[in-house]
């Protein structure tokens, strides 16, 4: 489906994806805008859980001195994660943009944890990972508002929406953040307790014990 994957994936899957999925005895999806997209253009029923985010795998990201006015990008560099459009703004940003595209996971989380604010400017997505990533290391983020990412950001509660394909919208949006300490704080606590709340294995073992024994 091209909404959910980039042009040359979404060809090919689209040509063969109403037969592999019917070989599934179950179908999951951890997005509700995938399982809202699938039922409508497939009528595909998908059972929604979400994946968990593992601490554990934070253990061995040191700790790292904050780089105030640091802007952080975390993915791959392509026109669906729309890096074209932070590029465009960026020498009006008031502080410096770090775009960790082909990095180890590590030091991506290294650099991400030391930033200010992280930024997906995407045009196309699902349930963003790094965004999780993100929350998890109280870094409050600006996102642009497509598929299932309003699934995790809530504006101005656990992060800031901007429309996509809005350069305007979404630089007005970094530069506030970077000019308001109390707002960061706010916002990443809040994301912090979302995340841990309810993407922790805790929270998240029982519905995946449920959906294997039904």
């Amino acid at each position: 489906m091209k909404t959910l994957h980039s042009k040359l994936a979404g060809s090919i899957v689209t040509s063969k994806e109403d037969q592999v999925l019917d070989w599934a005895d179950v179908l999951t999806t951890d997005s509700k805008y995938v399982q809202m997209e699938y039922k409508k253009k497939l009528g595909k029923d998908f059972e929604y859980i979400p994946a968990p985010l593992d601490p554990k795998k934070f253990a061995d990201i040191p700790d790292v001195k904050k780089n105030q006015k640091q802007v952080v990008y975390v993915g791959r560099d392509s026109f669906e994660k729309g890096t074209d459009i932070l590029k465009k703004i960026e020498s009006k940003i008031d502080g410096n943009v770090k775009y960790c595209t082909s990095l180890p996971w590590n030091k991506a989380m290294e650099i991400l944890k030391a930033s200010q604010v992280f930024v997906l400017p995407s045009r196309v997505e699902s349930i963003p990972q790094s965004i999780k990533e993100a929350f998890f290391l109280k870094i409050p983020v600006v996102a642009t508002d497509v598929g299932g990412v309003h699934e995790l950001v809530t504006n101005n509660k656990t992060g800031l929406l901007v429309a996509p394909n809005n350069p305007t919208e979404l630089l007005d949006k970094i530069n506030y953040l970077l000019n308001n300490i109390e707002l960061c704080n706010t916002l990443a606590n809040n994301a912090y307790e979302f995340i841990t709340k309810n993407f922790s294995w805790e929270a998240l073992l029982p519905k995946y014990i449920k959906l294997y024994e039904s």
